[in-house]
């Protein structure tokens, strides 16, 4: 239906005066529509809201922005970044590209610090500037180069112009001609910067005037653990007990073999300890009493065997071995010792004789698998070695020889966790096996576990106590875990048995000295200067074991945030041992660490100077180069 407005009546209204009100309304329409048309000249609408695309094309004017910012391009090379940053701010009204808006930006930070470093020095700083100036060139006149060099880099430092700087460019060339080392040796170090107010380490210092020594008492192992609280609380206690409980000395097991001269065990153990203490000819004689007297027992004739097999004597060592075999032709400790048996060609081959030997008595014995399973081992068959060590272990379920075969298999892979649980199952089958103890401890220290490997490497030692190498690399594995005071106990402990190690004589006085540093930060002065003394009583040439110190003291507090400290430790290494390239590796990382990138970057170059094969400082030097990029 349609509706005619103009024509009909609306509620009793006549069709005139519905006509007026169309005609008011047309008359408002026209009213607006100049309102829009005028208001934006007349200014009483903005003309933004009207227009916009056409404003923004009106104000816009990329020809002229172009020539203002070609004009702040030439201001920006003669260093006026003021004026090329007015001229820009000009080209972005114009043309508000990305281009103009970063370059804007840019200027802005250039022209902050140009505006920072024209600030003139006060009178003050300018005078003390003018005064090193005049001491530079007074040694400069006698030819003291590296003195001259230091003083106008003060100089420049209080008041940077041109002059200062100049100067400090002739003298860096001088001081690089000159060939004097006192000269070269300074330059050296100061080619790469310190730290503003980094602190000084001095030796004495932090031994707390250790010459000046007023009590004196003995640190035992139990007060050295204080250092230290890496532990869990229950592996704490442990320890204790375990240092509390006083294990046997020689003399002990002297009278007890004696009161039982036929307890075959203990005439072993006393001859284990003989070994570890050097007294070879004592424990030889025992082993060879064993053998004469119980000709049927296996087991004295392996333990000769094995004596020899330690010294190289490979000829008396297969023939103790055969009369093992002899004896039983399966006898598991001989087997399993052949599957330990690594290393030189000589012991590989006295390993293949005794299991082929074993292998011939039986040919579907456990000889003979341990055999081929070696094999595959020597020739990198991995993956077919452990297949091999699987099935054997489920044929000779009481050879724990098999499992240890299939931690070097996994471990040769380079399946580091199927290695571990191999080691860990041997040593559950059979918890004397002092093989399986070494190598999951040497799996531990390569996965930088070197509180477990310290641990299990004092297993190690405690099933075989002539095994030397074991006791270092326990007081070696807590060194690296920063244990120092175990470390101590573990390495004091070897000198017992080996006096005149020389990696120890080395590494337990750097123990024994953060030792004190540690000490006297927590307080304990007594105990920091005794630590001081036992370092001392080790090796009284600190020259030999302080720069080391210094270094593990630097990678110690950087492991701590401490980066100061770490700081002031590698430098003190640095006078002790200016020479040494990885001093100036560790140096860099500390300053990589505290986002002093130019410091880093600059000690690595000279840690490459000093050492070109240092792989090390290259690698970080191209980190910092691929970051800062």
């Amino acid at each position: 239906m349609g509706y005619d407005f103009g024509y009909r009546k609306i509620k009793g209204q006549s069709p005139f005066i519905f006509v007026n009100l169309i005609n008011m309304i047309r008359f408002i329409l026209k009213g607006c529509t100049y309102l829009l048309l005028m208001g934006p000249i007349l200014g009483i609408i903005p003309i933004e809201m009207v227009q916009p695309q056409l404003f923004a094309q009106s104000k816009k004017n990329p020809s002229q922005a172009a020539k203002y910012a070609k004009r702040g391009s030439a201001k920006a090379k003669k260093k006026d970044f003021k004026g090329a940053l007015s001229d820009y701010k000009k080209a972005y009204r114009l043309n508000p590209t990305s281009s103009y808006k970063k370059r804007v930006q840019q200027l802005t930070s250039l022209s902050k610090k140009q505006s920072t470093s024209n600030k003139k020095p006060s009178n003050k700083k300018a005078s003390q500037a003018v005064a090193f100036a005049k001491k530079g060139n007074a040694k400069a006149k006698k030819k003291d180069y590296t003195g001259a060099l230091k003083d106008y880099q003060r100089a420049y430092k209080l008041n940077p112009t041109s002059s200062n700087r100049k100067r400090v460019q002739q003298l860096t060339s001088l001081v690089k001609k000159s060939g004097n080392n006192k000269s070269s040796s300074s330059t050296k170090r100061a080619l790469v910067p310190k730290v503003a107010e980094i602190p000084k380490i001095s030796p004495v210092k932090y031994a707390n005037d250790i010459y000046n020594i007023a009590e004196a008492f003995e640190l035992s192992s139990r007060k050295l653990a204080r250092a230290t609280n890496i532990l869990d609380e229950k592996e704490q206690i442990r320890v204790r007990k375990t240092i509390a409980q006083r294990a046997p000395t020689i003399s002990d097991l002297e009278e007890s073999a004696r009161k039982e001269p036929n307890d075959f065990r203990m005439q072993v153990d006393l001859s284990r300890n003989y070994e570890a203490v050097g007294r070879f000819e004592e424990a030889k004689e025992i082993y060879l009493r064993l053998a004469a007297r119980n000709p049927f027992n296996a087991d004295a004739h392996f333990h000769l065997g094995s004596f020899y097999s330690r010294f190289g004597q490979l000829t008396k060592a297969r023939h103790a071995f055969d009369e093992a075999l002899d004896v039983q032709s399966n006898h598991r400790p001989t087997i399993e010792a052949m599957a330990t048996l690594f290393g030189s060609k000589e012991s590989e081959s006295l390993s293949e004789n005794i299991l082929a030997k074993s292998a011939e008595k039986d040919p579907n014995g456990p000889g003979e698998q341990m055999q081929r399973i070696k094999k595959n081992l020597q020739d990198e068959n991995y993956e077919y070695a452990v297949k091999l060590a699987q099935g054997a272990q489920s044929s000779f379920p009481n050879h724990g020889g098999f499992i240890f075969l299939k931690g070097k298999a996994y471990e040769g892979m380079g399946d580091q966790d199927k290695a571990k649980s191999s080691y860990q199952e041997s040593i559950k089958k059979d918890p004397s096996h002092h093989e399986s103890y070494r190598s999951l401890a040497d799996l531990y220290f390569t996965q930088g576990k070197y509180v477990y490997s310290a641990l299990t490497y004092g297993d190690a030692v405690r099933i075989d106590p002539s095994d030397i190498d074991s006791r270092f690399k326990q007081g070696f594995s807590y060194f690296k875990a920063s244990e120092w005071g175990q470390s101590a106990s573990s390495w004091e402990d070897l000198l017992h048995y080996d006096p005149r190690n020389e990696k120890v004589k080395i590494l337990l006085p750097q123990a024994y000295y953060i030792l004190a540093v540690e000490y006297n930060r927590a307080g304990e002065a007594g105990l920091g200067q005794t630590a001081f003394r036992n370092a001392l009583s080790v090796n009284k040439n600190s020259n030999s074991w302080l720069p080391g110190a210094m270094q593990t003291l630097g990678d110690y507090y950087r492991g701590r945030n401490l980066f100061k400290e770490s700081l002031a430790a590698y430098q003190e290494a640095i006078e002790l041992r200016p020479l040494d390239s990885i001093t100036y590796l560790g140096l860099g990382i500390t300053y990589w660490k505290m986002k002093e990138s130019a410091l880093a970057k600059a000690a690595w170059s000279r840690s490459m100077e000093l050492d070109p094969s240092n792989n090390d400082a290259r690698g970080w030097l191209l980190l910092a180069g691929k970051t800062s990029s």
